[in-house]
């Protein structure tokens, strides 16, 4: 097929008009979300409020099957890192940001989120960290420890770890060099050729399990080397997400990431996804069509960071159709992903559903 066929792109109605008329509660498909630090509670945080807009009509309610969160364990840095060199235990901090994204108490979801001042021994620990820690330690299972922080919190939905194994990130990088752990990839200087894991590793179960029930599962926004692809490496997870029948959704980052992503498009983060996991795995990419102040633009460049243009050639999307929306967060003085707007894109296209097989075979091969 010709690669130079202009790509499909369509534009979703303005997301605030995409709810339900009042009394009447939407149908919310089961959606599973993957990613990790700031990106995938942002995510959660609207499809939650979806979620519970739902509860009165008897669809869904705390502790549903409706939304569930696949979640990295690789940070070795901060409150996490030191953790787990010091109890032994899993990485806690991108959990305890995805349940305080779901909990029903907002006070305590941000009580979970405070951190211990500087001058004692529990200087630069979050709260949910410590807990998470101790139930951990009580129960002698992560993921037990992780739904019974979920019970507390009355939270909307579930989170899983990718896996409950110990796991190490492995970077080859663009000088030659072999580094390893989470904290030293992000911040070498060098790009990064090719990331793995130090070993490998088990899928969580009732992770997998969430996966292939999914109607809709979201990947993005997030760190493509930290974040996003962490979670596919993991033994049977890409493959899983290749074959499962749901509708398969990423959505574009907005901002490249210093020392990891620093100069890339939106094509090549998708095909650096591919080139790892051997798999084209999205039907849909949702793009931005807003643009942020250029006040925003220049705090962020000063750090390194660069706005990423979508410039709609049809190997930007490697096989996935574009969807493009007004996806950005107006009234943060940071430029991040509303998570009400996001929630309805995603939900709204969660209703297009998979396109038949004789479509996605005429998708475009990546080059």
């Amino acid at each position: 097929m010709d690669s130079s066929a202009p790509p499909a792109v369509a534009a979703l109605p303005s997301p605030r008009l995409l709810r339900a008329p009042v009394g009447r509660a939407p149908a919310i498909p089961r959606v599973v979300a993957f990613g990790g630090g700031t990106g995938l509670p942002v995510v959660l945080r609207g499809l939650a409020a979806a979620v519970r807009r739902t509860a009165a009509g008897g669809h869904a309610g705390p502790g549903s099957d409706r939304l569930s969160a696949i979640v990295t364990v690789t940070d070795d840095g901060g409150s996490s890192g030191r953790l787990r060199r010091d109890l032994g235990v899993l990485p806690p901090g991108d959990v305890r940001n995805c349940l305080a994204a779901l909990s029903s108490d907002a006070a305590f979801g941000q009580l979970l989120d405070h951190r211990f001042d500087d001058g004692t021994n529990l200087s630069g620990h979050a709260i949910g960290n410590l807990m998470l820690a101790a139930l951990t330690r009580m129960t002698g299972s992560f993921a037990v420890a992780i739904d019974e922080m979920a019970r507390m919190l009355g939270a909307c939905g579930r989170v899983f770890p990718s896996t409950c194994e110990d796991v190490t990130l492995r970077a080859e990088l663009a000088n030659g060099e072999t580094v390893e752990g989470e904290t030293l990839i992000a911040t070498h200087p060098a790009a990064i050729r090719r990331l793995s894991l130090a070993r490998p590793v088990r899928p969580w179960p009732d992770a997998l399990r969430a996966l292939i029930n999914a109607d809709v599962i979201v990947v993005g926004p997030g760190s493509l080397y930290t974040s996003v692809l962490p979670n596919l490496l993991v033994d049977g997870v890409a493959s899983t997400l290749a074959a499962v029948g749901g509708v398969r959704v990423c959505v574009a980052n907005l901002m490249t990431q210093p020392g990891e992503t620093d100069g890339m498009s939106i094509a090549d983060h998708l095909r650096v996804l591919r080139e790892h996991t051997g798999h084209d795995l999205f039907d849909y990419v949702l793009v931005n069509t807003a643009r942020p102040t250029e006040e925003q633009l220049a705090r962020y460049r000063r750090e390194g960071a660069q706005w990423i243009e979508f410039d709609g050639g049809v190997r930007a999307s490697l096989g996935a159709r574009v969807i493009e929306a007004d996806l950005l967060d107006t009234g943060s003085d940071h430029v991040r992903h509303d998570s009400e707007k996001l929630a309805d894109a995603i939900l709204a296209v969660a209703k297009r559903g998979r396109r038949s097989l004789a479509a996605r075979e005429e998708r475009p091969q990546a080059v």
